[in-house]
């Protein structure tokens, strides 16, 4: 999936695209410096995302929720909307119900979501938990799409 793709430009057209920061939504692409680091740029994606907010509050608070809550079986063929609706972890839970029901349009947003985040393409995906432990909370979903493809983040926070 080239990354003038309709259906990443649709994800950022629902979503937000990587202008977006501190609060909300927000879908980008990233270069991962080599394989086995989308966890890493992920939490770099996270700090990015929180904007001025981060330093405010502090990287130790907003680090403390983080936790990998979910992570794709190598060699499966993804189901993003099953993936989110079968979070165990509760806060997590909490965020990808509104990542699929607190939204207009969600037929369309379901429909991109699985097309992005379903390709066969994806080479691996895991789902983070994002807060400060206190007022924010939300997810992070980090798709790699293997050696010489940008990685895809979709990052949401609410309060």
């Amino acid at each position: 999936m080239p990354e003038s793709s309709t259906a990443f430009a649709a994800l950022q057209k629902i979503y937000g695209g990587p202008e977006v920061t501190g609060m909300g939504s927000s879908v980008t692409e990233v270069a991962l410096p080599e394989p086995g680091k989308l966890e890493e740029i992920a939490k770099q994606r996270y700090q990015k995302f929180c904007g001025e907010i981060w330093e405010r509050f502090g990287p130790e608070n907003w680090m403390s929720q983080w936790a990998e809550v979910y992570r794709r079986p190598a060699g499966q063929t993804g189901k993003i909307l099953e993936e989110l609706r079968g979070l165990k972890d509760h806060t997590a839970s909490m965020a990808g119900s509104m990542i699929l029901d607190n939204i207009d349009e969600p037929e369309t947003a379901h429909a991109t979501l699985s097309e992005v985040f379903d390709d066969p393409a994806i080479d691996g995906l895991s789902i983070f938990r994002l807060g400060d432990g206190e007022a924010y909370s939300g997810l992070l979903i980090a798709a790699d799409r293997g050696p010489g493809h940008p990685a895809i983040f979709l990052t949401f926070l609410m309060d």
